[in-house]
Formats: C-alpha cells, sequence, structure tokens
C-alpha cells in the first residue's frame, strides 16, 4: 500500500510543504532566491527554463559573482523539447508533466558533498517525517571513456549518515552524471530515491528502472566540471551544490497520494473542468484502464493549462514560440473534442492563480492578460482549423485513411501532404521530413502518420539529426556577422594574437548642457585594420600611402612574419579600423550605429558604419583627407588616435530610442496586452513594431498615446540608467523584456523613465538621452496593420516633430480652404475635384516629400473623401437639371413618335449620369433612346413600351443597332426584360472619331424606329 497520512507526522497542504522547504534552509542560514521566468532570458540553446541551475550558469562559469554564498528558491520549470522532453508521457503516468516546480539549494563555493547530502536526509525524514526505509540513494559510478572515477566520497558520506549500504547504488553517466546541455556546467549527482510502498523486502534492485512506484526524489549535484564544445570535460575553478528537489512527487509523498495528479496542486483543477464541462468525474484510470480516455484529458489539459499559464505570466507570447502554441492548441483541442467546450482554459487560469500564487505573484497579477492571449488565440485556431479544415476535407473525401488525422490547424497540412505524394521514396529522409516541418509547420506526430498512411518509413532519428544540423546551421549563421566585411578567420586571428578586445563603454559617457549633448573626444590606440575580409596588422607599417595615393595589403602569417599580396587597393576603398576604446555606438538593439572621424597622425578617417562583433569594435569607412605633396604618410600599429562621433547624428538617434521606449510605454497602458516585435532606431525618425491581439487601433488610440508621450515630455521627466547582472535583472519588477532576445550574464542597462503619466523600465543596451524635455515634441506618422495581430508605428521628434506639426497645420488649412470655395461656390467643380485629387494623391503617395501627423492624415483623408461626395452629389445635381432642361426643350421640339438623342455634359463623369433617371423623364408611352458622351466614354440605353413591341422592333433590337457602330457590348440590369429595356455598357472612345460615330449612331436609331413605330401611334409629349 501507498504511505498514508498516518505514517508521516503530518497532512500538509501544498503551499505548506513549499514554504516548510524555503523556511528550512533560510533557517540554515541560505538567502531566498526568486523563480526566474520560464523565458530563457540568457541562454538561447533552450526554449524554456529547464532546471533550477539555468539562472546561476553564469555563476557557475564565474561570469559574475553570486548574490549570495547559499540560496533556495522554488524553479519554475517546463521541459518540452531538447534533452529533457518530457511532453510525449504527459498524462500518461502519474509524474510527469510539462510544467513543474523544482525546489532547491544551492552552495556557491561554500559547502559540498558532505553538508549538501546532510541537509537533503534530514529534511526528508526529520522534517517531513518520511521513513527511511522507503529511501534509497545512488551515486557516480565513473567513466573511464572521460577518466571520470568513481564518486566513492559521496557513498562514503551516505554511509556515515546512516544509510544502508545494500540502499546506496551506483550508475553510470545517463543516470548521475548532470548536465545542462550539449555543453556547460556538469557534475557528478547523487539521487534519493522512494520507495512509495511499505515493502518489507528490499527493493534496490527497482532502482532507475522505471517503475511508478519507485522514483527519483531529489537530485543532488555536485558542479565541479564544465563540458566544453568539443565534448571535453575539464575541472571548473571554483566547486559548487545544485539540488533539484520536484515539488509534485514531494507533495504526492508528503499527501500520502498514488499520484501527482491525485494532489491538491491538481484536484482544484479536475473539478473546475468537471462543473464547467458537466464532464463525468476523475477516477484516476490510466492506460487501457481509461477506455474512453476522460482522464487522460483531466491530466493532459491540467498539466497543459497550469504550463500556459506561467509561460504567459513569465511574458512568453504564442507567436514568438512554436511549442508554447502547439500546447496551447492541443489544450483547446482536448477542451472542445474530449469535453466539449471551448471556455475550460480561462476558467482553469483562476485556479492556478490560487494554487500556484503565492509562490509566484506574477501570475494573479497578470491573470487578465493571460486570459485575453487565450482567448484571442482560441480565435486564431478557429479561423486556421476552418480554412485548413475545408481543404483537407477534400482530400478525406478522396482518401478516407487520412481521417486518422484529426488536428487539422496546421495551415500547411495540405500542401505538405501534397509534397509528401510527390516524392514517392520508401522512406524518408532526414532533411525532407524537416522541410515538412519547417516550411508546411507539421510536426513529427503528423509526419509519422502521413507516412504511414503512405506506407512510407518514416525515421524519427533522421528526424531529430536533421533539426539538430538545422540549429547549427542557425548559429553559424548567428555568428557570420558581416561576413562579407569581416571573415571568421580574421575574427580568429584576432583572438589567437591576443589583440585585446575594444572598450566601448565610453558610448555612455556624455553630458548634457543649455548648448546641448557633448560627446568626448577619445584618445585611443590603433590595434588593426581590416580590408576586404583580411585583417592588416603588421607591426611596423600597416598602410602607405605613396605619391600614386594607393593602399599595399599586407597580412601576418602564425610565425609573425610579414607576407604581402598582389592585390592594391585604392584610398578609396572600405577600410576597418579597430581601436583600443572608443565612443563609438556598434549597431545593437535596434539602435543604428554612430558616424564620426578618427585622426591618425595627419590622417583623417570617416566612418559611416560601426560593427562589434565577439567584442571587437571595427569602424567601418574611408581615408580622405591626406597631403598628396607627402608620400610619407604611414599608419603602424600602436599609433595614438583622436575619435570624434557625429554629435547631431547620435543626439537624434538618442532622442528617437528614448521616445521608442516611451512609446512602448503608452501603448501597453492603452492596450490589455501588447508584445513587442522590434524597433528601429535611426538618425531622423523611429519604428515601432508590436502585437496587439486582434485589437484595432483607432485614430483616437493613437490620439491617446501621442498625448501621453507628449505629457511626459512636458512633465521633464528623468531619464534613469543602471547596470544589471542577469541575477539582479531577475529581482527588477515591472521590467519589459522582448521575448526571444539574449541578455548577456553581466553588464544589462536597464533605462527607466517613471512619471505619473507613463511607467517605461526596459533592459535596453542603446543610449538615451537624460531628460524627457530633450524630446521636445513627439508625433506619430504612420501606423499600419501587420496581419491580424500587428502594428507598426512610424514616430519622429525633436524639430523633426515641430515640422511635421506645422506640416499638419498647413495642410488642414489647404483642406480648410478648398471646403469654403466649395461652400462659396467660388470655383468650378471640376478645378476643386482637382484640388481634392491632387491632395489625395499626396497623402497616399509612400514617397511623399512632406510627412504629416498620422492623426491629421486619417482626418484629411476623411474630409477630402466627404469633399469628393459632395462634390459628385452637386455635380449630379447640376448634371441632372441641365439634362432635364435640355430634355424638356427636345420634348417641346419634336413631332416624331419616338426620342433618339445624345447627351454630351461636360465637368462630371459618365460614372454620375444616370440613364434610367433621364429616361423616366420621358412619357411612359415613348419609345427612348439615349447616349451619353463624356470623357472619351460613351454608354446608352432604351426604352420600348409593351404596347409597341414587335418582332421586328423591341429594345434589344433597337439597341444592337448602335453596339455595332461602337463595337460595343450590351447588357440588361437584374430583373428587367431586354425587350423593354436594354443598355450599351460604358466603352472607351476615340475622342477624333467620336463626333463622326455619334453621328452615325443618331442617324442610325432614328432610321430603325421610324421604319417599325406607327406615325399614327405617336402621342404628343405633354409639356
Amino acid at each position: 500500500m501507498y504511505l498514508c497520512a498516518q505514517q508521516l507526522k503530518l497532512i500538509r497542504s501544498s503551499k505548506s510543504i513549499r514554504r516548510e522547504f524555503i523556511e528550512y534552509f533560510t533557517r540554515n542560514n541560505h538567502a531566498l532566491i526568486r523563480s526566474s521566468p520560464v523565458m530563457p532570458l540568457n541562454d538561447p540553446s533552450i526554449p524554456f527554463v529547464n532546471a533550477g541551475m539555468n539562472q546561476f550558469k553564469g555563476i557557475f562559469l564565474g561570469l559574475h559573482s553570486p548574490p549570495a554564498i547559499r540560496a533556495v528558491n522554488s524553479q519554475k520549470c517546463i521541459r518540452v523539447g531538447g534533452k529533457h522532453n518530457d511532453l510525449n508521457v504527459v498524462g500518461h503516468d502519474s509524474y510527469h508533466h510539462t510544467f513543474f516546480e523544482m525546489l532547491g539549494n544551492w552552495s556557491f563555493g561554500d559547502y559540498f558533498k558532505e553538508d549538501a547530502c546532510k541537509y537533503a536526509w534530514e529534511l526528508l525524514v526529520q522534517v517531513y517525517g518520511i521513513k527511511k526505509d522507503c529511501l534509497y540513494v545512488t551515486y557516480f559510478g565513473g567513466n573511464e571513456k572521460f577518466g571520470l572515477k568513481p564518486d566513492l566520497e559521496c557513498k562514503n558520506i551516505w554511509l556515515k549518515i546512516g544509510v544502508a549500504e545494500d540502499r546506496i547504488l551506483p550508475f553510470g553517466m545517463e543516470e548521475n552524471f548532470w548536465e545542462m546541455g550539449p555543453s556547460g556546467p556538469c557534475g557528478p549527482c547523487t539521487e534519493i530515491h522512494i520507495d512509495h510502498t511499505m515493502h518489507a523486502k528490499n527493493q534496490a534492485s527497482r532502482v532507475n528502472k522505471g517503475h511508478e512506484d519507485l522514483t527519483e526524489l531529489w537530485n543532488i549535484v555536485f558542479i565541479q566540471f564544465q563540458r566544453l564544445q568539443n565534448g571535453q570535460i575539464i575541472p571548473l575553478p571554483t566547486k559548487h551544490v545544485d539540488t533539484g528537489l520536484g515539488f509534485e512527487r514531494l507533495v504526492t509523498v508528503l499527501q500520502g497520494k498514488r499520484s501527482n495528479y491525485d494532489t491538491d496542486l491538481f484536484q482544484p483543477l479536475f473539478k473546475a473542468i468537471e462543473k464547467a464541462a458537466n464532464a463525468p468525474k476523475y477516477e484516476g484510470r490510466f492506460g487501457t484502464a481509461d477506455k474512453d480516455k476522460i482522464d487522460t484529458g483531466y491530466r493532459i489539459l491540467s498539466d497543459h493549462a497550469r504550463m500556459i499559464t506561467v509561460s504567459l505570466a513569465d511574458g512568453m507570447l504564442p507567436d514568438k514560440n512554436h511549442k508554447l502554441r502547439r500546447i496551447l492548441r492541443k489544450a483547446i483541442d482536448i477542451s472542445e473534442n474530449t469535453f466539449k467546450t471551448n471556455k475550460l482554459l480561462p476558467e482553469l487560469t483562476d485556479c492556478i492563480a490560487e494554487t500556484l500564487g503565492e509562490a509566484y505573484p506574477e501570475i494573479p497579477k497578470n491573470l487578465s492578460k493571460i486570459k485575453f492571449i487565450i482567448q484571442f488565440e482560441e480565435e486564431v485556431m478557429k479561423s486556421a482549423r476552418s480554412t485548413a479544415f475545408k481543404s483537407w476535407k477534400k482530400i478525406v473525401n478522396s482518401r478516407p485513411e487520412l481521417s486518422v488525422i484529426t488536428d487539422t490547424t496546421f495551415p500547411g497540412l495540405t500542401a505538405g501532404y501534397f509534397e509528401l505524394q510527390r516524392d514517392k521514396v520508401k522512406s524518408l529522409p532526414g532533411d525532407f521530413t524537416y522541410k515538412l516541418y519547417d516550411t508546411y509547420g507539421l510536426d513529427s506526430e503528423i509526419i509519422s502518420k502521413l507516412a504511414e498512411v503512405e506506407s512510407i518509413q518514416f525515421d524519427a532519428r533522421a528526424f531529430k539529426e536533421a533539426i539538430e544540423r538545422a540549429k547549427k546551421r542557425s548559429r553559424l549563421e548567428a555568428n557570420k556577422v558581416n561576413e562579407d566585411f569581416v571573415s571568421i578567420d580574421t575574427l580568429n586571428q584576432l583572438e589567437s594574437g591576443n589583440v585585446p578586445k575594444t572598450d566601448d563603454s565610453y558610448k555612455y559617457e556624455y553630458t548634457y548642457s543649455d548648448k546641448g549633448y557633448n560627446f568626448p573626444i577619445v584618445k585611443c590606440k590603433l590595434l588593426g585594420m581590416i580590408r576586404n575580409g583580411n585583417l592588416v596588422s603588421e607591426p611596423e607599417s600597416m598602410l602607405n600611402i605613396d605619391e600614386s595615393q594607393a593602399i599595399v595589403e599586407a597580412t601576418v602569417t602564425s610565425s609573425g612574419n610579414i607576407v604581402e599580396t598582389d592585390s592594391v587597393v585604392n584610398t578609396n576603398a572600405e577600410v576597418g579600423i579597430i581601436l583600443d576604446k572608443t565612443p563609438a555606438y556598434a549597431v545593437a538593439g535596434s539602435q543604428v550605429a554612430d558616424k564620426g572621424h578618427i585622426q591618425i597622425n595627419n590622417l583623417l578617417f570617416n566612418f559611416e558604419k560601426v560593427l562589434k562583433v565577439r567584442d571587437y569594435v571595427i569602424h567601418i569607412g574611408h581615408f580622405v583627407d591626406w597631403d598628396e605633396e607627402d608620400p610619407d604618410h604611414e599608419v603602424r600599429v600602436g599609433d595614438e588616435c583622436l575619435i570624434s562621433i557625429d554629435e547631431k547624428h547620435r543626439t537624434g538617434t538618442m532622442r528617437n530610442h528614448t521616445a521608442a521606449h516611451l512609446l512602448n510605454a503608452a501603448v501597453q497602458k492603452l492596450l490589455p496586452v501588447v508584445g513587442q516585435r522590434g524597433s528601429d532606431v535611426l538618425k531622423d525618425h523611429l519604428r515601432f513594431e508590436c502585437s496587439v491581439f486582434g485589437r484595432k487601433l483607432s485614430v483616437q488610440d493613437v490620439s491617446t498615446i501621442e498625448k501621453s508621450v507628449n505629457d511626459v515630455i512636458e512633465a521633464d521627466v528623468p531619464v534613469k540608467t543602471k547596470t544589471l547582472n542577469i541575477l539582479e535583472m531577475f529581482k527588477e519588477d515591472n521590467l519589459t523584456l522582448i521575448p526571444g532576445e539574449v541578455y548577456p550574464d553581466t553588464g544589462i542597462r536597464v533605462v527607466e523613465i517613471n512619471s505619473d503619466i507613463l511607467n517605461s523600465k526596459e533592459a535596453c543596451c542603446g543610449t538615451h538621452i537624460h531628460k524627457t524635455s530633450v524630446l521636445e515634441h513627439f508625433c506619430i506618422t504612420s501606423m499600419k496593420s501587420q496581419g491580424y495581430n500587428g502594428v507598426s508605428f512610424k514616430a519622429v521628434v525633436g524639430p523633426v516633430a515641430h515640422l511635421t506639426r506645422l506640416a499638419g497645420d498647413n495642410l488642414r488649412e489647404r483642406i480648410t480652404n478648398i471646403e469654403n470655395e466649395f461652400t462659396a461656390e467660388q470655383t468650378s467643380l471640376g478645378e476643386l475635384e482637382s484640388k481634392v485629387i491632387m491632395e489625395k494623391r499626396d497623402l497616399n503617395n509612400k514617397r511623399k516629400r512632406i510627412q504629416y501627423p498620422y492623426i491629421v492624415t486619417q482626418e484629411s483623408l476623411e474630409r477630402l473623401e466627404t469633399l469628393s461626395k459632395n462634390i459628385r452629389i452637386k455635380e449630379k445635381k447640376r448634371t441632372r437639371h441641365t439634362i432635364e432642361e435640355e430634355i424638356k426643350i427636345l420634348l417641346d421640339s419634336s413631332s416624331l413618335p419616338f426620342i433618339v438623342n445624345c447627351l454630351q455634359p461636360t465637368n462630371t463623369s459618365i460614372e454620375n449620369i444616370s440613364l434610367k433617371n433621364i429616361i423616366k423623364l420621358c412619357p411612359p408611352s415613348t419609345p427612348t433612346l439615349v447616349i451619353v458622351h463624356c470623357k472619351n466614354k460613351i454608354k446608352a440605353r432604351c426604352f420600348v413600351p409593351h404596347e409597341l413591341q414587335s418582332s421586328s422592333f423591341n429594345a434589344q433590337m433597337w439597341m444592337n443597332e448602335i453596339l455595332k457602330i461602337f463595337d460595343a457590348k450590351g447588357n440588361v440590369f437584374k430583373d428587367e426584360n431586354p425587350l423593354v429595356s436594354y443598355n450599351m455598357v460604358p466603352t472607351v472612345i476615340n475622342e477624333e472619331s467620336a463626333k463622326i460615330l455619334l453621328d452615325k449612331a443618331i442617324a442610325t436609331a432614328t432610321k430603325f424606329a421610324s421604319i417599325y413605330v406607327d406615325q399614327s401611334k405617336k402621342n404628343k409629349p405633354n409639356k
């Protein structure tokens, strides 16, 4: 039987169990460290934080100091990919989860193996009251391949503590050597396993054999090594302790339950599902016993709901993390298919906030945002499913075997299947399966099912290898920063030659006075030059400018010998200068690089671009100012230089960067949820892109955003900056971070602007102004939607913003003048229409020379559209009045029993004339044919009353005579009889031949009617 409550000291809630753990270690001088977000902010190698030690990696590598020599924490962890991937077994057993909590205690160079083991044993046995007869321990048994000996020290510690020798078991690398990933901190570990039953018989033979009733409970890692990229394992300079105690498993033990899902971490979620979906009660069935898969659905949905809620609370976004989106959609699927409702996920977030909120206050704090994103994703999935399902259903109808694939939310499912069919092979190559994954968005499960239907072998291992190759290629691409200019070999040569890294901290050293910003001129030394992708670093003379103004390229071999190449480069060639220090800002964090000058001896070098690669700052530009009469110009390694930056350019970028932060804060204040996608900070303007999760921004919204930013500018708020390491950054509240961005372990700059109007706090490596009044003014010049989820702003600040406002005022005044002219009827309608068209064309021109405020642009387009509409209405009225007069005169003067007429109005368009209404002006008993000629277009309509129709004469026959002349087409309006009314569609006519053709048409129509309309039946038109 399983451990029951009577065998424990007391029954504890999950909250009290977590508290007891923290309190035990804080009593033993451990500092409490808050959990880091599950978003891996400083490690691009993992999709989620997957272990308690992730946030301490920089400490283990010696990159920064620990916050305390002893620490304790409860870390949120997610394992859905990579080495630690528990996704496929979640819900099918009693203890695996996508999201789980890792309780841990840490020693950073303080205590080591003996104390770590003592703390763990004392807490489990004496504090929590677990019987030691239920516990087994393992230790590292060594590995000859890597020269690692068995950890007998650890074994002896357990013997000393009092653990029986037959309960202390050695295991190899896989079980007892912990590694975070392919490279990084690692070391032997010792694990504590628990037998959930009260067997009198020793169960040592069942440890690490995958039994659900005998599982690992606590892993104590002795971090004393580092695995390098080449696989070599080397000692770390300082030894550390990293322990991980699975919280869900501990709660299961202490609450005397059979399964993690039977604890108070999951039971409230099950009750919420049961109530909301009116579902059968959870019965805890597994495997074949769970025939209807209801219990499995309970477990998967609850697990995934926890993972989704925690991820969203930590700022992760589904459109930035496809694994999160896949799990979210899987949870929605289970909600709809198993529990027949699509409203479960938002309901479950309330329960999760209750169970986890005490430990992780960011969950209840962000609850409304979490629900908003989930509901938005439900709508997106519904739309995607609707579109994809229709195309997939057609395929399934012709191939019923494919009905086993029920997840039709993949937009690329149909196209991916066709691709699979087209390449008929016996087995799927890894690169092809990766294409199905990368191009069409299909996961391994879908690919496997498709291959099975098509009787094609799917090699899951080859698929994983292809993904790893792609990741490797991606990493290589990331390292090929501007390789067109600087090669990897050149960078390696710099490092192997021990060329010092560039100190660019001077880019943040500038002051502000009433006259503006002052940027220092920095005295520095020349370390090297890059030209044609190669390093030129000859110790004595790197660059000779002779009478022919040519540069002789030279490189240095590994032995130090100088090798001159055959290439001769003109002084106009682009060159990269490396200095020991610089105030120049290299392109980073969305901010454009500085421009400036370097004075080397009596030579002037202008740089237009700045790159920072592997901490070398490369100034790219041209030598410009040399004396042709002096043949002895030389540039040497170690030459002293003076470097200065373009003050106007830098001030512009600083203003725009600070404005981008304020814009971000204003949008976040206005909308329920905002996800920053990216930005571009240039000298003259800024661009800011973000996800708005289906919210459509109005002109009024833009006005609100602008007002918020300008109010902060008016308030003259200080812009504060501080520098933190990664652990210090985790402690910051309300910090805006960009999902997917990788932050360094040290030297993280946080820019903060606090006011009653807006609060902005962002981790940012860019340069900023010192107070908001320097911005002078802020103006949004454009806002564009980006798909269903995104929006892009363009904005300006400073003098440019004032000019933009002035241009907007001038635009408003011009439109007001046009409106006044229209009202006063001082100008012809044609001339007014031309003015309106010109203003519209200017506003809609993407390359317009003058930019206007977005609000003014939208307001002006509305006013211009209203003007256009009113001009058309007035044109129609005038045209109708003119036509009515012309028809009246015609009816008064005509003695024929029919009407044939050609109207040629001016100052209007053919679309403004209704022939239907014109014919209504004529007597209903009189056959009528009217042609309109206007601005190189013609159209016509004719009418023949029923009593005058015959086999030789009707509306269609009459009009056909005209259609032949103009080579035009005829048509009839809906619900009209072609014998009664018939039309000529609008047709372009050559103006040179228009009069001849129109005269011919009038004569032809008159002659045709004269033959068939009886003169005696003429009804004198009413006057």
